[in-house]
């Protein structure tokens, strides 16, 4: 029988629980005694072989055996479900063999039976259990008992035997009610405080959850269906609220913005911070073509609503298919990784300010660039970059390079974006998971670019 936590204990309700821990302290008396009373009775049978006890040899041997049946059943689900009927049982069966052995010697009735009153102290049960016992106990060792087959019938013990005895009786069975309550009261102290406190984690638990829920359905359930871009993204929390964010806004049939934002940390701290900036997006949506006014407002928002200690990095990605341009303003984010198909070579986009609420001079800037069907940008947060493995390498902007390298020719964006994920992945190993992550992949594929599933990744003609 397994012994339970106090953290699965807490679990349960107060009377279960209490029920529990008294048989788990009763079980570990129960096992030494089962030991202890297995090797008397290996030396009673012995004796009784010696001397030719008759009723001895029967007795003995039907003793071990019980007490091997309980051995055997101590880790099965019924011992454990009726564990204190078991026990009673034991200790009625064990009393009554106990006076069988006194029987052979009157002087040895009484310390022996002494000695079991005060051995059951040990143990913590009811006081109708406790009253039963002891009372058990004191009739098999003040009454007669016959022995069939014995020759003899075994005498009562004398008056003044008989008042030790029932003095004895009394006194211990006072002292076990009073331990039990004392152990009863002891535990169940412990076991509310554990519980309220169990509680509250379980409040706290549920508000993360739904705190996380809240998060996750903040960030774009699908990508925009537009026929000029392949477009895939995920985001992997390093906790249940994370600090990551993107979104897609589309401006005008040619034009989406893409959003990519990092909270400083993660928890639920972040996960308020980037509700308010989603909702600043939002209204501003119609002024994203233009980046540099909103990034301000956000600066001024952040500022305002948050300690100095808590920032977000920012970046505002602005796709034009008509003007073939890609217009990036950053506030301290990883730049955009461009793969331009042409001379597949990778440039970098969006070095800049510093992050949004950092109280430093922010001049935000546009930074325009010129894009092709079949090139590829890679979104990121830093904690791409900065994952570290077991040596402590840090995953770096160059391998990056080489795992988009690797699969550039991918059919979809889902594949390379899985592919890179991947080698992040295998690089990063056992080691566990330290910052927020979020990728995102953009294939661009102009009008008359082939249909996906063709090599997107191939010069235009």
């Amino acid at each position: 029988m397994k012994a339970p936590s106090l953290d699965e204990l807490v679990t349960l309700p107060e009377p279960l629980a209490l029920h529990r821990q008294l048989d788990s302290s009763n079980y570990r008396t129960f096992r030494w005694l089962l030991v202890v009373v297995a090797l008397c009775t290996v030396g009673g049978i012995a004796a009784s072989a010696d001397f030719h006890d008759a009723w001895g040899l029967i007795l003995y041997p039907l003793d071990l055996l019980f007490c091997a049946a309980l051995f055997v059943l101590r880790d099965r689900e019924v011992f454990a479900r009726n564990f204190r009927q078991f026990l009673l049982a034991f200790l009625c069966v064990e009393i009554v063999v106990l006076k069988y052995a006194a029987s052979h010697s009157s002087d040895a009735t009484t310390p022996l039976f002494v000695m079991t009153a005060m051995l059951l102290l040990s143990f913590r049960l009811r006081v109708v259990e406790h009253l039963m016992l002891y009372g058990f106990l004191w009739v098999v060792a003040v009454f007669p008992l016959s022995w069939v087959g014995l020759g003899r019938t075994v005498a009562p013990p004398a008056d003044g035997e008989t008042v030790a005895i029932s003095a004895m009786s009394a006194i211990c069975l006072a002292v076990a009610v009073a331990l039990t309550q004392v152990g009863r009261r002891r535990f169940l102290a412990i076991w509310r405080k554990e519980s309220s406190r169990h509680r509250e984690r379980l409040r706290m638990r549920e508000e993360i959850e739904y705190a996380r829920k809240i998060q996750l359905s903040m960030l774009p359930h699908g990508a925009p269906e537009i026929d000029w871009l392949d477009l895939a993204a995920a985001s992997l929390p390093a906790t249940e609220v994370g600090g990551d964010y993107y979104d897609y806004f589309r401006l005008a049939p040619t034009q989406l913005a893409l959003v990519l934002g990092d909270v400083s940390g993660h928890g639920l701290a972040s996960g308020l911070l980037l509700s308010g900036v989603r909702s600043c997006l939002y209204l501003l949506e119609q002024d994203l073509c233009s980046p540099v006014p909103v990034f301000e407002k956000l600066n001024h928002m952040v500022r305002r609503t948050t300690e100095r200690r808590t920032y977000m990095t920012l970046l505002c990605a602005v796709l034009d298919s008509e003007a073939g341009t890609l217009t990036v303003t950053s506030a301290g984010h990883p730049p955009v990784l461009h793969y331009d198909s042409r001379s597949r070579s990778f440039e970098e986009i969006g070095q800049g300010a510093p992050p949004l609420g950092t109280f430093l001079q922010a001049d935000y800037v546009e930074q325009r660039r010129p894009v092709a069907a079949g090139d590829l940008l890679i979104f990121y947060t830093d904690g791409l970059v900065e994952a570290r493995n077991a040596q402590g390498q840090d995953y770096g902007d160059a391998r990056l390079q080489r795992a988009v390298a690797r699969a550039v020719d991918s059919r979809t964006a889902r594949e390379l974006r899985d592919s890179i994920l991947s080698d992040w992945s295998n690089f990063r190993g056992d080691e566990e998971q330290a910052d927020d992550i979020t990728v995102v992949v953009v294939r661009l594929r102009w009008p008359d670019q082939p249909a996906q599933g063709q090599n997107s990744a191939a010069p235009p003609p």
